[in-house]
């Protein structure tokens, strides 16, 4: 990429205006209409295709023709049956292109199509002069002075045609300007009255269509709203996140400690209520989940869980400490309270601060 950047840098405008080029599609339900008019209209309808295009194809269509044509009767398979099979494709130097007449055997003779569908050029010429004006006011800010009402058609398309930084644009212009002197020639419309017709029935369509300018804006604030909806949603598995994280926190470590033995012995335990035979398999665990927090928990050999546990803050036993209160009371023992700091501090104090 590095050996790219000198080239980049210095095509930079032409890489951004071609990146900008491939955003600008069209609506394609708004000229789908259109198209379909236009093509009705035309006769002499061609195709250029090489031999061994049209070879292949027939390949194909012969492959598949148990799928295709399910009925015997259908207008593919009666044309694959007349057709026989495929022929080989050719060598290259033998390969060309050929330019093929398109028409349905099928078809009722009619001279005129358009007459036939009750669709005049002029009408052809109207619809799609109007899809034109109405995709380039949709694209024009709704503050600019073409976008006044009643509009003023020769303007719209001469701003248009002048567009910068936009072929696309400038192509319906220029389209634009010949649909209006083409619909001139043929007495559609007039200059006299401002192209009132045609005006009026772009106007129309985009109050019915609404700007489109107008909706990206009206979309954006939703999608910004949506924004701030995931963020604070973010923001909230985030701080949920750093709670169970803190509650997942390795354990700075664990000290168990028998009551016959440990406990008495270095007087941690200073009076204990456990009967004398069962006091061999009594032990207790000093855990410290977080620093500064610790559990006292009761056990008895063979058990999993605990008997009791006791939750303490490291503030709490060295106020009771400084309260000269001495006895910490966990229901069957007791313990001493500087003992008990004097062990945390022996066993917890050198692996993290607390």
């Amino acid at each position: 990429m590095a050996k790219l950047q000198p080239f980049i840098q210095h095509n930079k405008e032409r890489v951004n205006k071609f990146m900008l080029d491939l955003c600008e599609v069209q609506d394609f339900y708004e000229s789908l209409e259109m198209d379909n008019y236009v093509a009705l209209s035309k006769k002499d309808l061609e195709l250029s295709i090489t031999l061994n295009e049209v070879y292949a194809t027939h390949a194909l269509l012969d492959k598949h023709t148990a799928e295709l044509n399910k009925d015997e009767n259908s207008h593919l398979a009666v044309i694959l049956a007349d057709l026989g099979p495929a022929p080989a494709q050719l060598p290259r130097k033998d390969n060309r292109a050929i330019n093929l007449p398109l028409f349905s055997k099928w078809e009722t003779a009619i001279d005129d199509l358009t007459a036939a569908l009750d669709i005049t050029q002029e009408e052809v010429y109207f619809m799609e002069a109007k899809s034109t004006f109405v995709q380039i006011m949709r694209s024009i800010p709704s503050n600019s002075a073409v976008a006044r009402r009643p509009l003023r058609l020769e303007r719209v398309a001469d701003a248009a045609g002048q567009y910068r930084n936009d072929a696309v644009m400038v192509r319906k212009g220029i389209r634009a300007m010949e649909l209006l002197s083409q619909l001139q020639e043929l007495g559609v419309i007039d200059k006299s009255d401002q192209f009132s017709l045609l005006r009026d029935e772009v106007e129309q369509e985009l109050q019915h269509l609404g700007s489109l300018k107008d909706g990206v804006i009206l979309e954006t604030q939703k999608l910004d709203q949506v924004f701030k909806t995931i963020r604070d949603h973010n923001s909230y598995l985030s701080k949920r996140g750093n709670q169970t994280q803190a509650a997942k926190a390795p354990s700075l470590g664990t000290i168990q400690i028998h009551a016959p033995g440990v406990g008495e012995k270095q007087g941690v335990i200073q009076k204990s209520n456990v009967p004398d035979n069962r006091r061999a398999n009594i032990y207790f665990n000093f855990t410290s989940p977080l620093p500064g927090t610790f559990v006292i928990s009761l056990h008895y050999k063979g058990r999993n869980r605990g008997l009791l546990e006791l939750d303490l803050k490291l503030d709490d036993l060295l106020e009771m400490q400084k309260d000269n209160q001495e006895d910490l009371d966990l229901e069957y023992v007791q313990f001493n309270v500087p003992k008990v700091l004097n062990l945390l501090n022996k066993r917890f104090a050198r692996k993290k601060a607390w």
